[in-house]
């Protein structure tokens, strides 16, 4: 009587612990799949790759160069007529330029590798009789010699040589002195060049060299 009440549990006792066992490995089996495949959408995982976006196209960029501004030539006017080199003459409007002394001279040799030699030393005085300054910054003097050969003389730096001041104010005037280098030969008359401002003629003064 008891062994037959005893076979009933046991053949229930053994399969019972067969379905826990079977439960126990689909859970275990479970969660190994969900950690799989938790690791293989996860981004740091070194074997996982994306594929890479469209590389945009670039796109040409177009500058205008810019047009240079239009600029207007300032020609020079050609010299009025010839002026004995012991009188005044017009410069500019309302200026006048006279040579007030012109002699021999020996010039050079006060910069280094300069020559020293004959030369011709030139004042010109500049009078400003406008209402308005003159601008003088720019002017200049020259000179040719050897009468009508018009051999361009070399300016000289020595002593004594000075420039105008930047601008003349009105009822002023103003001397600069200048120097030469001419050679003794050939004769003839020299000419002094006065050059105030681009847009007037220059001033020629003529005569006898010293």
């Amino acid at each position: 009587m008891t062994d037959s009440l005893d076979e009933p549990q046991r053949r229930m006792g053994w399969r019972g612990w067969t379905l826990v066992g079977v439960i126990a490995v689909l859970l275990v089996g479970g969660v190994v799949w969900g950690v799989l495949a938790n690791n293989s959408a996860s981004p740091a995982d070194p074997g996982a790759s994306t594929s890479p976006g469209p590389t945009p196209t670039p796109q040409p960029t177009e500058f205008e160069t810019p047009s240079p501004g239009a600029t207007d030539g300032v020609a020079k006017p050609d010299s009025g007529d010839e002026v004995p080199i012991d009188e005044p003459a017009p410069a500019v409007e309302g200026v006048v330029a006279e040579v007030t002394a012109i002699e021999s001279t020996t010039a050079g040799n006060d910069i280094p590798g300069e020559p020293s030699g004959p030369a011709i030393q030139v004042t010109v005085r500049l009078t400003n009789g406008s209402d308005e300054p003159v601008d003088t910054a720019g002017a200049n003097v020259t000179m040719t010699y050897g009468g009508d050969d018009r051999l361009p003389a070399s300016g000289v730096t020595g002593e004594g040589t000075t420039l105008w001041p930047a601008s003349i104010p009105a009822g002023g005037s103003a001397d600069a002195v200048f120097q030469f280098a001419v050679p003794s030969s050939p004769d003839g008359d020299v000419r002094v060049i006065v050059d105030i401002l681009a847009a007037a003629p220059n001033v020629v003064f003529v005569g006898p060299r010293p």
